[in-house]
């Protein structure tokens, strides 16, 4: 700042001496000239005075070198005076160059300057002239003193200039910068930018402004990136997708469940149009027919396995202004699978009520309206026995399994041994087991105790087992293994049956599904026992792993936490 303000100065010194200079110069002219003119009058009524004196003696011929002395001493000044070719002259031998300048002058009148000395010419007759040359002026001495005066005024005006130059730059014009420096900070976002106050006056007005006004953006900008902050931590944590975009389809802000859904990959994201950003037909569609017609839009769409319902509307002011548009994507995937599970459920439950259904009423009605002999008629009988029984088994399952998706359901937690539950269970299966001459071992500890709900443990072991039985073939086997530590209680059973594709193992515990399909319904499974077994489980906060290979077998592991002590 010192060097700008020492430039700054000099520049004006060189400029108040090249003013000054001037001004000399035009003073030495004008004070030459009036002093020229004062010594041309006063030359002029000398000269004619002494020509007045002397004009008696010029016409008579007598004029002596003696005549001219007196007057030439008398007026300071020198005398020539020539007639044909008669010459008198008070200037003598001394300065033959004025001596010839005067010869050689034009006889007119009019005044000649040379070597600061006015010669003037008079003419008494054509023939007869007196010319009168005065001493030097003193034009030099009257230049050098105007010098002097205009360049001590100009040392005068360059001290008080330097003087007062520097205070006004201190109060003024170094406040000014800074204030100025200050604001520019402020335009480029530094809010903790301050101006130093000036001693005195509008500047230190201007610098007081300029910090209130700095205060004032810093509490506006903090307050802004704040509510900015807060909006961005709301937006992004949303799980419904979020887009808007200006009148002109330009995005001004996106959440990350949106990038998400889509599958947004560019970046930057914000101010860019929002078809360069949004790869998807349908969607771009929705936001140009908003964008033309400004009404709402609303389309279900599929993007990579998930089921969106997104919504776009027009965004006003309260003048009715319109600003832009809204994207709103929700992920209605669950909804879409719940959808898709009850129809599904409905369509299973219905086909699995129609079949024993149509079975009981065909045989019903032909006992009714045909003879059919005894043996026939015991047939038919048993038939609709069979099939009432599974029908009867299918309701119940799906009043157990309703029963135990209920929020409110509750358990009936007691305490028992875990081997005598098995060991029932294992009596129940063992016709079944003898039948098909599988062999069952159960390796269960006879002392472990279980804190749980013993109607549904034992739900879980008769499913876990007669599904094992069901689909394992004449003299396989079953063996079952215990263990307890003390976060937990492992039960796995493990047969050689028919085993399970690995493509199927995600769908093994829903409702209805069938490995074997034909097996099943000559068994009179409803397909309903492995997702009781899931929710069973679930309820017990357990869980539950399935481990199977075509034609090899299947393991089932069941998980379940040990009594709270």
């Amino acid at each position: 700042m010192l060097g700008t303000r020492n430039r700054t100065l000099i520049l004006y010194v060189i400029l108040i001496v090249a003013f000054f200079v001037v001004l000399g110069f035009l003073f030495n002219q004008i004070a030459k000239h009036y002093m020229v003119e004062s010594f041309e009058q006063q030359l002029s009524h000398d000269t004619h005075f002494i020509s007045d004196q002397l004009e008696e003696q010029a016409q008579s011929g007598t004029l002596t070198e003696e005549d001219l002395e007196y007057y030439a001493n008398y007026f300071q000044l020198d005398l020539y005076y020539s007639i044909d070719d008669r010459e008198v002259s008070t200037l003598g031998n001394q300065n033959e160059e004025l001596l010839q300048t005067v010869q050689n002058l034009s006889r007119s009148e009019e005044y000649t300057l040379h070597n600061e000395r006015l010669i003037y010419p008079y003419e008494f007759t054509t023939e007869e002239t007196l010319i009168a040359v005065s001493d030097p002026l003193p034009i030099e001495q009257l230049q050098w003193t105007i010098w002097w005066i205009v360049g001590l005024l100009a040392l005068l005006i360059i001290a008080f200039l330097w003087s007062f130059g520097n205070r006004m730059y201190d109060s003024y014009v170094q406040p000014i910068r800074n204030a100025t420096d200050t604001a520019e900070r402020l335009v480029e976002g530094d809010y903790h930018a301050r101006v130093m106050d000036a001693p005195y006056g509008i500047a230190s007005e201007l610098g007081q402004s300029i910090n209130r006004l700095a205060r004032n953006l810093k509490y506006i900008t903090v307050k802004y990136e704040n509510q900015n902050s807060r909006l961005k931590t709301v937006v992004n944590n949303m799980v419904s997708g979020i887009l808007l975009v200006n009148e002109k389809g330009i995005t001004r802000l996106i959440n990350d469940s949106f990038i998400n859904y889509f599958s947004i990959k560019e970046t930057p994201i914000v101010d860019r149009v929002y078809y360069d950003v949004i790869d998807h037909e349908e969607v771009n569609d929705l936001i140009q027919e908003a964008i033309f017609n400004e009404e709402k839009r609303h389309a279900t769409i599929k993007k990579d396995g998930l089921y969106l319902d997104v919504h776009v509307a027009p965004i006003k002011n309260a003048d009715g202004t319109w600003k832009g548009i809204v994207i709103v994507a929700h992920d209605i995937t669950e909804i879409k699978q719940v959808e898709n599970v009850r129809k599904d459920f409905v369509a299973n439950v219905s086909h699995e009520l129609r079949t024993p259904l149509t079975s009981m009423q065909g045989f019903a009605e032909t006992l009714l309206y045909q003879d059919v002999d005894e043996k026939k008629e015991k047939e038919f009988l048993k038939i609709i026995e069979k099939e009432s029984k599974r029908l009867n088994s299918l309701v119940e399952d799906l009043l157990d399994l309703a029963l135990i998706e209920k929020d409110s359901f509750e358990l009936q937690k007691t305490e028992f041994r875990l081997k005598m539950l098995m060991d029932e269970v294992y009596q129940v299966v063992e016709d079944q087991l003898n039948a098909k001459k599988i062999t069952a071992i159960m390796n269960v500890p006879p002392e472990l105790m279980v804190y749980a709900d013993y109607y549904r443990w034992y739900q879980l072991v008769m499913n876990l087992f007669t599904n094992a039985v069901q689909y394992t073939d004449e003299y396989g086997e079953i063996e079952w293994n215990v263990t307890e530590s003390d976060e937990e209680i492992v039960m796995q059973i493990k047969d050689t049956g028919i085993g399970i594709p690995e493509e199927e193992l995600h769908r093994i515990f829903e409702r209805f599904y069938r490995v074997d399909q034909a097996r099943s319904r000559l068994s009179g499974g409803t397909g309903l026992g492995l997702s009781i077994v899931k929710h069973i489980v679930e309820v017990h906060d357990g869980s539950i792993d399935i481990d199977s290979t075509p034609d090899e077998g299947t393991t089932i592991t069941v998980r379940l936490p040990t009594k709270d002590e």
